[in-house]
């Protein structure tokens, strides 16, 4: 019998075929990645000699059943590939079993900036064991802020960082801020963009959120809807920005529609340097 692929005209026919084939899996890992989302932001409390930082915010991975640990790896690798400045993590490392907590951990101390790994904790991880959690994360030297502070010291100015608690966990944001220092830049990490009032308050200069997903799945007719009970992107309280990421997980169902996962970018610039 005369193979099918002996004639020109077969062969254009089966040969994509196969080749697609082939390379589902790979065309698949490139469909579940997150969408880079890139962000160059006027921020006038920002020390001048910081104007250009780089900074990566990864959120809501839930590692477990519908997050597989090789796309927590793939996120990382993202992440690295970005080269930040500096790199937070604004809670839900898995979603709801302790026993996704040493490899999420293990994964997030692959995670690379010169300035440091900081991150909060979120609902979820509350559910899963927030001390298990905090200390195989600092483990990792990842810097684990629970209604607390550090400084990120460098030649060219001092950013404070600040992380509170899920707003069901008792988040302490007066204890987190600790001693006012006027003029002094902060930068606070809280899952839930509930924080937004009290941080606005607080005269927070920039806050980095996740929790809503964006919807998860979401539908465009509904997009009030979305904008009062799942908002995603930018957001202020007179003088203070926030940034709310849609995650790059899924929970609940293992689909996303409408809002896709994302790793968001920021170039962060002081008042006369750029930035929106």
């Amino acid at each position: 019998m005369q193979s099918l692929f002996n004639s020109a005209p077969a062969r254009r026919r089966y040969l994509p075929r196969m080749h697609r084939l082939l390379h589902t899996p790979r065309r698949a890992q490139r469909a579940r990645d997150p969408q880079i989302s890139e962000h160059a932001l006027l921020l006038p409390g920002l020390p001048p000699g910081l104007s250009g930082l780089r900074l990566v915010q990864l959120s809501d991975i839930h590692h477990g059943l519908y997050v597989p640990l090789a796309e927590v790896a793939r996120c990382v690798d993202l992440a690295n590939a970005l080269r930040p400045d500096l790199i937070v993590v604004t809670g839900d490392f898995v979603t709801q079993s302790a026993q996704f907590i040493p490899p999420v951990a293990a994964m997030m101390g692959r995670l690379r900036a010169p300035l440091g790994i900081f991150a909060v904790l979120g609902n979820h991880d509350f559910r899963a064991g927030a001390e298990t959690l905090t200390t195989a994360l600092r483990t990792q030297r990842v810097h684990v802020l629970r209604n607390a502070h550090e400084y990120i010291e460098t030649p060219r100015g001092r950013i404070k960082i600040v992380g509170i608690d899920d707003s069901r966990q008792r988040p302490d944001l007066r204890r987190a801020m600790g001693a006012a220092e006027p003029g002094q830049f902060t930068l606070l990490l809280a899952h839930n963009p509930v924080a937004l009032e009290e941080a606005a308050a607080a005269g927070v200069d920039f806050v980095l959120s996740g929790h809503t997903h964006g919807g998860q799945i979401k539908f465009q007719f509904a997009d009030a809807f979305y904008s009062r009970f799942a908002p995603a992107g930018f957001l202020s309280r007179g003088k203070t920005r926030m940034y709310v990421s849609r995650g790059t997980g899924r929970v609940i169902v293992p689909l996303r529609f409408g809002a896709p996962p994302e790793l968001a970018v920021f170039t962060l610039y002081a008042r006369g340097n750029g930035g929106r």
